[in-house]
């Protein structure tokens, strides 16, 4: 059977990215597409030649049904523009990252793509994305041969330092245009103030703090004028509001925003508006700015005036917030768009989890980090309904003898593809998706199983089994009271105690809530431990207001035991010294060397925990270890 001829086959279209409406918009924001040749572009082109070795060099910008060529050196009689859905470019910007064809006749994509079958019969691509700065790809910077060919590493990065440049290039006439557009929607604002209905408030209105309707109105005005002003949002969230409400009432959290909206005022300029647009959320317009360094001191101001603590009845509140900021230059089409990139911002602002304040501008990393987020979200979710969170267990010694005295109970998480993942990989995401109780249920529930099991093997040795509570189960009453039965219900082996571990952080909370929570456990028999003692914010005196038995010392100050830069030997002195006159126990985390745990007994401490003693095991291996150390 003969096969058709080329032309009458199928050719393998250039993917749609998902985004596609958002990088469009953002693509028609420079104002580039259609306009005449620059020199400045032209150059660049004829360094892509130089650097590649290539015949041609092209400026290609992706529109929606074609790639328009904003310089195109060493192709005669070069078209202005080709279809998208054969073009090459049209792959390069799906996947973000460098496509190389070295001959693309042996690429099955492209053998059939009437650009390599016809005029001008490309064997040898290489496209580079032309990334914006909120991350949308705009088009590709090209390296085109009609034989074929291969690029060094070095000339791979000197291309990509290019289209860098290109994208410099385009930014530079977009904010000249928006300088124009900004001083021609001032002139226009008092008529558009004219058309818009009485309760509309404007930019210039800043008497009172807009509210959620009011702001998203006042965006879809501006984003529907002919000529719409550059600005930039910022998404402001009080990260300490909700665990406020949770231990001190809605009353003292009601205090702290109304606190923060006020010193956010005072930062912010002339024309600026702020929106109270969720219960911990507020929203500040920055109208007619268009470049970063503006923003951010303006951001920065802002962020300084709320380092100070509020002080409502002898207690400290703290008032930092995150913040996603995110400049309109015409590139959103509505004003969800807008906010949902500042919420994006916004996350990965967060994401440390850091005490203070902390604001980041939408880019293509939060884009990329936000996605992969959603995704080990959506896999962890689907986890804990398996129940497929695994213990390993992690030996504690008593310092003197190296005898076992417990086992502390830490989760893994074996995902589809079979890597066994720790929980830094993961807990951070499960804090921001509030599935870090569940997770301490299931693997807490998992190791007093697990315990008897254990038992079995040395039924001689009792062993304290440590577990860890998460902040998101101290400050839910439901998850708190769901923990308390499961210890009632779950037995230990005959000999064995449970301890739990909270993070030092936590201590700064000092509610009566956690007290009782606290004491309770002590009735039932558990100890309570603070860990990666010496990272947070409490003191050893703090201590004293709860039913603390046990002091775990973080690793990082191990490590640096006699370090010549920086030691912390003085530090653990002193940390231990008034662990003895408070009558808690120590126990140091992370002890990797001989020379560590000689010292760390030699001034006082008791028990240790570390890679030294052994590593973290699966129930299976703990079994074996146990078998081998009796």
């Amino acid at each position: 059977m003969r096969s058709d001829p080329w032309w009458l086959r199928p050719v393998l279209e250039a993917p749609i990215p998902e985004e596609e409406q958002a990088r469009l918009k953002e693509l028609y924001s420079y104002g580039v597409l259609d306009t005449s040749p620059e020199e400045v572009f032209d150059d660049i082109t004829h360094l892509v030649q130089d650097i590649a070795g290539t015949k041609i060099g092209i400026i290609s910008l992706v529109d929606e049904n074609r790639q328009w060529f904003k310089s195109c050196v060493g192709l005669d009689d070069a078209p202005k523009e080709t279809p998208r859905n054969i073009s090459f470019c049209g792959h390069t910007i799906a996947q973000r990252k460098a496509l190389i064809i070295n001959d693309a006749l042996q690429d099955e994509r492209f053998y059939d793509n009437p650009l390599v079958k016809a005029p001008p019969k490309i064997r040898f691509y290489a496209g580079f994305p032309l990334i914006a700065a909120n991350g949308m790809v705009l088009g590709s910077l090209c390296a085109i041969d009609l034989e074929p060919k291969s690029l060094t590493p070095q000339q791979i990065t000197s291309l990509e330092r290019l289209a860098r440049q290109v994208v410099s290039q385009m930014e530079l006439r977009r904010e000249a245009h928006l300088l124009q557009s900004a001083e021609r929607a001032l002139l226009n604002q008092n008529s558009a103030r004219e058309a818009a209905s009485a309760d509309i408030q404007l930019l210039s209105d800043i008497n009172l703090v807009m509210d959620r309707d009011q702001l998203m109105r006042m965006l879809t005005l501006m984003l529907e004028l002919d000529q719409p002003p550059c600005f930039a949002l910022a998404r402001c969230k009080f990260k300490e509001h909700s665990r406020t409400s949770a231990t001190l009432g809605a009353a003292a959290a009601e205090n702290l925003i109304q606190t923060g909206l006020e010193r956010l005022r005072t930062c912010l300029p002339s024309l600026a508006t702020i929106t109270r647009f969720s219960e911990n959320e507020v929203i500040l317009v920055l109208p007619h700015l268009s470049e970063e360094a503006s923003v951010t001191a303006i951001i920065e101001r802002c962020v300084a005036s709320l380092e100070t603590p509020l002080k409502l009845n002898d207690r400290d509140l703290e008032l930092n917030m995150s913040a996603g900021v995110v400049i309109f230059k015409n590139n959103y089409n509505d004003p969800d768009s807008l906010l949902s990139d500042a919420s994006i911002a916004q996350q990965m602002a967060n994401a440390s989890r850091s005490a203070t304040s902390a604001f980041k501008f939408i880019d293509l990393s939060s884009r990329l980090a936000v996605q992969q987020h959603y995704q080990i979200e959506t896999d962890l979710r689907r986890t804990i309904r398996r129940n497929e969170i695994l213990p390993y267990l992690q030996p504690i010694v008593n310092l003197t003898t190296g005898h076992l005295v417990g086992l502390e109970c830490l989760m893994r998480w074996r995902t589809d593809t079979g890597d066994i993942l720790t929980p830094d990989a993961f807990l951070p995401i499960a804090d921001l998706a509030g599935l870090s109780g569940e997770l301490d249920l299931q693997i807490i529930l998992k190791a007093l199983q697990a315990s008897q099991t254990l038992a079995a093997i040395a039924p001689e040795r009792p062993l304290q089994l440590s577990v860890n509570l998460s902040a998101l189960l101290l400050e839910n009453e439901a998850l708190r009271n769901r923990l308390l039965q499961l210890i009632g219900t779950t037995s230990l082996p005959p000999g064995w105690h449970l301890e739990v571990e909270l993070v030092e952080n936590y201590l700064q909370d000092n509610s009566s809530e956690l007290g009782v929570f606290l004491n309770t456990l002590r009735r039932q028999g558990v100890s309570i431990a603070i860990d990666d003692f010496g990272t947070g914010y409490s003191s050893l005196s703090r201590l004293h207001n709860y039913p603390v038995r046990t002091v775990k010392v973080d690793s990082s100050f191990v490590q640096r035991i006699n370090d010549p830069l920086s030691p912390s030997n003085q530090l653990l002195k002193t940390v231990q010294s008034l662990c003895v006159d408070l009558g808690l126990s120590t126990t140091a985390e992370g002890v990797e060397t001989e020379i560590q745990r000689t010292w760390l007994l030699e001034n006082g401490y008791s028990h240790g925990q570390g890679y030294l003693f052994g590593r973290p095991m699966s129930v299976q291996s703990t079994c074996d270890y146990l078998s081998q150390i009796r």
